[in-house]
């Protein structure tokens, strides 16, 4: 009886039914554009634990960073993966020495816990191939990349 009801009240009133769940869903694009106003969509690509597979990670950073947008991209990306089974790219501790822009290149230098291989990162091919394919989907504008782990330049 109630069922009848309520398909009856549906049907009689399909125009201002149809009127709110708009309202509705368009307040919900725009809590959801508003709440992220003044941020960037960056995605990030790690490895899985126990898997050939990667999975991406997508993550809301602040738009004027003050170390630069690249450097807050490559210092976020050497944190590692906030998912479940996600491995790093490097050994946790790697810290950025120094990364900077020359037209089109990018040059980032990293400390030598990058090369340590511990605490289930992947091995250094895989995430020096990794880091490169984060930066260049993120950074289309970066042509070549030369990454440096404690002085030593690593090369493809």
């Amino acid at each position: 009886m109630k069922i009848d009801n309520c398909i009856q009240f549906l049907q009689k009133n399909k125009i201002k039914v149809s009127a709110i769940l708009g309202g509705i869903i368009l307040l919900l694009i725009m809590i959801h554009v508003f709440s992220h106003l003044g941020e960037d969509r960056r995605v990030f690509i790690y490895p899985l634990s126990g898997s050939t597979h990667n999975q991406k990670e997508v993550r809301y950073l602040d738009s004027h960073p003050v170390q630069g947008k690249i450097n807050y991209y490559v210092d976020e990306l050497i944190l590692g993966p906030s998912f479940y089974r996600g491995r790093a790219l490097f050994t946790p501790g790697t810290q950025v020495e120094y990364c900077f822009l020359r037209q089109n290149s990018l040059y980032v230098g990293l400390s030598s816990e990058a090369a340590l291989q511990e605490t289930g990162a992947v091995c250094i091919e895989e995430g020096v191939k990794l880091f490169k394919k984060n930066i260049k989907k993120n950074f289309t504008g970066i042509k070549h990349i030369e990454l440096f782990i404690d002085g030593n330049c690593i090369s493809d």
